[in-house]
């Protein structure tokens, strides 16, 4: 038996923020994503974007610059080898641009390239601490691959199933018997 591909996630500026400055109720789940990265059970996207974007101490409040510490910090974070960082080309920013018409929810210019981002790399999740926009749109944005994008903040990847056990040669007769 193989083992299961890697889950793949696409996190936001909020969440690469849960670690840095880490808030009680958000850095535990971000770690817990953090860690299956290291175990190689979960790839976590991003746009380069985001590389410029991650300067504020904390989503949503007013700019206040990451000291040096901070952003040496952001640096490290982003330069593990489970961070798969995304370019921002012509066709992302279009699409971003087209998102902010399509949902109104998705405020911000920068919300909106996230999203297209995501959409683009056909993620399992979007991950996000963003309730005054993304976390809105769970479940109603289409993926490249025309399935539903899930937003949600981050959590713990599902259980893989349990293996069925080997059937006995009293549960297969009635198939060869024919």
């Amino acid at each position: 038996m193989g083992t299961l591909p890697p889950r793949r996630v696409y996190w936001d500026s909020c969440t690469f923020l849960g670690l840095i400055k880490p808030e009680p109720e958000r850095v535990n789940d971000c770690l817990i994503v953090w860690k299956e990265g290291e175990d190689n059970r979960t790839l976590i996207f991003t746009s380069f974007f985001t590389f410029t974007e991650v300067i504020k101490v904390k989503c949503g409040a007013p700019a206040q610059a990451l000291d040096d510490e901070g952003d040496q910090r952001i640096e490290q974070l982003l330069s593990q080898a489970w961070i798969q960082p995304a370019v921002l080309d012509r066709a992302i920013a279009v699409a971003a641009r087209r998102a902010m018409r399509l949902y109104p929810q998705c405020k911000k210019p920068s919300d909106a390239i996230h999203l297209a981002t995501a959409c683009a790399l056909n993620v399992d999740e979007m991950h996000t601490f963003d309730g005054s926009d993304l976390l809105k749109l769970d479940g109603k944005v289409m993926r490249a691959d025309r399935q539903m994008l899930t937003i949600c903040k981050p959590r713990k990847a599902p259980e893989p199933p349990e293996p069925s056990p080997a059937p006995n040669s009293n549960q297969t007769d009635w198939l060869s018997n024919g």
